[in-house]
């Protein structure tokens, strides 16, 4: 097994336990790593296949990810609307002061 092999593998390995653990700027670091290794001259199909199966779930964890922070900013989006309407009907405008209670 060559090493630039390995180093592959490894960067994906770690990307995969990266992202795992929601570290995706850790994840994007390994694959700028990966991405600007010299590929090796000669992967086996094996070799090749798992590289494009960890590619492909990492793939899959990003979407889910985006999905999340995608439903997320709607669910605050519709609370917003809502509060502009309690806010209006509680006679407050965009231009009216915000108002705080002071607790101690």
């Amino acid at each position: 097994m060559s090493d630039a092999k390995c180093s592959l593998e490894q960067l994906t390995q770690d990307a995969i336990e990266a992202a795992r653990h929601g570290q995706w700027d850790q994840v994007i670091a390994l694959y700028d790593q990966r991405m600007s290794q010299e590929p090796p001259q000669s992967l086996s199909l094996k070799a090749i296949q798992s590289l494009v199966e960890s590619d492909q779930w990492l793939i899959t964890r990003v979407q889910e990810a985006q999905a999340a922070i995608k439903q997320h900013l709607v669910d605050i989006q519709d609370q917003r609307r809502k509060m502009a309407v309690l806010k209006q009907q509680w006679g407050e405008s965009s231009t009216t002061p915000v108002r705080h209670l002071l607790t101690i």
